[in-house]
């Protein structure tokens, strides 16, 4: 048998890809838009992809079934569950399954398992190889059912849904589970940083045996408790999942071989407002970003999360232009907004923010302290800074700096009245990432005194400095 499983950080992203050696048919399992990578494995081990599976629509990346489709032809079967009614069944499926219909792929069998609770569709596959045994599963593929040290949340349609996915989450967990050999192994669909559940592990895959004993989530109790459990401490949802359930639903847009993002723009060309309504993405450093930048642009630094933020805090209503010292990560950074829906990237500041400011265009930017420095500021009296903490709710309520007002990064352009005009405002995070974002929007609305607290909690904490959950 051949295995692959891709991962993708930030996202936190499992997809896999699974075929027989001899007949060389190949299944992708719950793919990212950017397939490259599938069709170049496929290619390298003289694999054909026969059959693309959906664990359930997806609300965190857009999948890629839709653009393999395009690139493969029709030789390629989109497989998807139908169990969740016409609202939550893809048009663009070539085969709908229900309870217990199998995939064939040479002596290795995929059999759909309802496992409702996450999405009310939601299916998972068990992989059956024939040639060592018909009637036990190998391993399954849980999607967003079941994860290393936790389950999927089932709250992101809504109150009204939240009630009924939690009932069928418990049923599902307790009803389902229970038939599998404890040797069975598992391979979700998210590790340790999805916003998918709450307490997800980082290692790739796990045993139901080893889940059975040392999940909380999987640990018996009666229907009430056990949900109010799981709901207990959830994360905020990121507001741009709900797009991404509607854009799977209906299909995404085919990409193609080609990424977009390639046209470059000259600094005279962005002044003259040749991209007028483009909002500008700046991927330089925290650091890069406040010592200069174009004045408007939004800050969010080229890694692992930036997908997670950009869907967070962009609008996807403005085409995008890039800012980076460094066009060879441009194909990176659209990648990754890709992954989360944004299609217009219309390209990039060609040389870079020294070519803007070669030409003696008006730059911006944005006052930085040190942990230290605003410890003093505190001390001060009548010039306190209005301290911000962008954090999420558990990382405040595990200790914050006296008198700082807590604003989730993500809500901030809903809360701006919060935020003081007529005082210095000193913006707090983790480590400064997401306290530079949350800075560019400040700025780009009008806040003329702001400042970014590089080293966040992390520098405030190893410094010695007090803090309090009071």
């Amino acid at each position: 048998m051949f295995f692959h499983q891709r991962f993708v950080p930030g996202l936190a992203i499992y997809s896999y890809m699974v075929g027989d050696e001899k007949t060389k048919q190949c299944a992708v399992i719950d793919p990212t838009r950017d397939v490259d990578d599938f069709l170049e494995i496929a290619k390298r081990e003289g694999l054909r992809i026969t059959h693309v599976l959906e664990t359930h629509v997806h609300a965190d990346f857009v999948s890629g079934s839709v653009e393999l489709k395009a690139r493969l032809g029709d030789e390629v079967q989109v497989v998807v569950s139908g169990m969740g009614g016409a609202e939550w069944t893809p048009p663009y499926a070539d085969r709908v399954v229900s309870d217990g219909d199998e995939i064939a792929l040479g002596s290795l069998r995929l059999k759909a398992v309802h496992t409702p609770g996450h999405t009310y569709e939601h299916v998972s596959w068990m992989l059956f190889d024939d040639a060592r045994s018909r009637e036990v599963p190998w391993l399954i593929f849980t999607g967003d059912f079941l994860f290393v040290g936790d389950v999927g949340r089932p709250d992101l349609l809504g109150e009204e849904a939240r009630k009924q996915l939690a009932h069928q989450l418990y049923e599902s967990v307790f009803g389902v589970l229970p038939g599998l050999d404890d040797f069975t192994e598992i391979f979700p669909g998210h590790g340790a940083g999805s916003l998918c559940g709450k307490a997800i592990g980082s290692r790739g895959s796990s045993s139901m045996g080893y889940e059975r004993r040392f999940s909380d989530a999987l640990q018996p109790s009666d229907e009430p408790a056990w949900v109010a459990s799981l709901l207990k401490g959830m994360p905020i949802a990121p507001p741009y999942f709900r797009r991404m359930k509607k854009v799977n639903a209906e299909g995404p847009k085919v990409l193609g071989p080609e990424l977009p993002g390639r046209r470059r723009f000259t600094a005279k060309e962005v002044h003259e407002r040749i991209c007028e309504h483009c909002l500008v993405l700046d991927v330089r450093t925290k650091e890069a970003f406040a010592a200069a930048h174009i004045p408007g642009s939004v800050n969010i630094p080229l890694g692992r999360n930036l997908p997670t933020w950009a869907g967070w805090v962009l609008p996807y209503d403005r085409p995008i232009l890039i800012v980076t010292d460094d066009p060879g990560e441009v194909p990176e950074v659209v990648k990754h907004l890709l992954r989360v829906g944004f299609d217009d990237v219309q390209g990039y500041l060609e040389g870079g923010l020294a070519d803007w400011e070669s030409h003696g265009f008006e730059l911006g930017r944005l006052a930085t302290a040190s942990v230290h420095d605003l410890a003093a500021q505190l001390e001060g009296g009548s010039e306190r800074p209005f301290v911000l903490d962008v954090r999420t709710d558990s990382e405040w309520d595990a200790g914050r700096i006296e008198g700082a007002h807590h604003i989730h990064g993500g809500t901030l352009e809903e809360r701006y009245a919060e935020v003081p005009r007529d005082r210095r405002v000193a913006v707090v995070c983790g480590t400064g990432y997401r306290a530079s974002i949350a800075s560019s929007f400040l700025k780009r609305e009008g806040y003329e005194d702001v400042t970014n607290i590089l080293g966040g909690m992390s520098a405030w904490k190893a410094a010695g400095l007090p803090t309090t959950k009071a």
